[in-house]
């Protein structure tokens, strides 16, 4: 079975529904995802980048990234590299101001039973 990595770009271009010719080439790699064709595999800088794409360049609000990342994060065809630990970042990222980075640090550091040391001030208030 093919394996393939998926670029934030993909991700983009479902989600924006901005190139048209893009988009069909995007749904046809993720409909082999959903019938077992492909291994969709996601590497975690990708979840990141779709954050920082959807916040930085394209001005979405916070609740509609969550939702977008969230409908990635439960769709069972992709691979997603420390997909349980960007679910709990997730649920953090709701209720907390601060980025998505420090969220998911947060998470990743709860998850591994480790101590947080961080110099910023917003995440070491949060971990208290």
């Amino acid at each position: 079975m093919n394996r393939v990595v998926l670029d934030t770009n993909v991700f983009l271009r479902i989600l924006l529904n901005d190139i048209p010719e893009q988009v069909k080439q995007a749904e046809r790699i993720l409909q082999q995802g959903k019938t077992g064709r492909r291994i969709l595999i996601v590497p975690q800088a990708v979840i990141f980048e779709i954050a920082f794409a959807l916040e930085k360049i394209y001005y979405f609000p916070k609740e509609n990234i969550i939702d977008r990342l969230s409908s990635i994060l439960s769709s069972g065809y992709f691979q997603i590299q420390d997909s349980d630990i960007f679910k709990d970042t997730i649920e953090i990222y709701k209720q907390k101001n601060l980025s998505l980075v420090d969220c998911f640090l947060y998470a990743f550091s709860l998850k591994n039973k480790a101590e947080l040391f961080t110099f910023d001030k917003n995440l070491q208030k949060f971990k208290e």
